[in-house]
């Protein structure tokens, strides 16, 4: 499990089932959140319909990292890497208030954004070579 430093204390954490259905539940979908978090937007016309390409495709343009995409994950994934960390070490879990997390933080805004982005892409790895590691076994037997 990665850790990131917040304050002066090193916290695990992860991005996992849990924390992507708060993701869901916050902003529709995942693809909403992830483009918000990199900043990526959908460019408008001035009566707010999107706008398109000669190809179709939607014209997108990029501004900083959504503080809000941040704030909204970064408490959870702390907190769901100190539970998972509990249980693997069969203790209980002491869950951090999000306030405490957020104010302790001094991670530049654009350092965190790429931080999760990292998680977010290491957790979908994670499970594709774990998946790989099953199918190879069957292929063994």
């Amino acid at each position: 499990m990665e850790e990131i430093w917040i304050g002066d204390r090193a916290y695990p954490m992860i991005i996992d089932l849990n924390v992507l259905e708060h993701i869901q539940e916050e902003y529709g979908t995942i693809g909403v959140w992830e483009l918000e978090l990199k900043g990526w937007h959908f460019k408008r016309d001035k009566d707010g319909n999107q706008i398109y390409n000669k190809n179709g495709s939607p014209v997108m343009y990029k501004t900083e990292p959504s503080v809000r995409a941040i704030r909204t994950v970064l408490p959870l994934m702390i907190n769901e890497g100190l539970a998972v960390k509990a249980e693997m070490q069969g203790r209980p879990y002491d869950e951090i208030p999000d306030i405490q997390i957020l104010s302790e933080c001094e991670i530049d805004y654009r350092e965190l954004a790429a931080i999760i982005m990292k998680e977010f892409g290491r957790c979908f790895s994670a499970k594709k070579v774990c998946q790989g590691k099953k199918e190879t076994e069957k292929k063994r037997r």
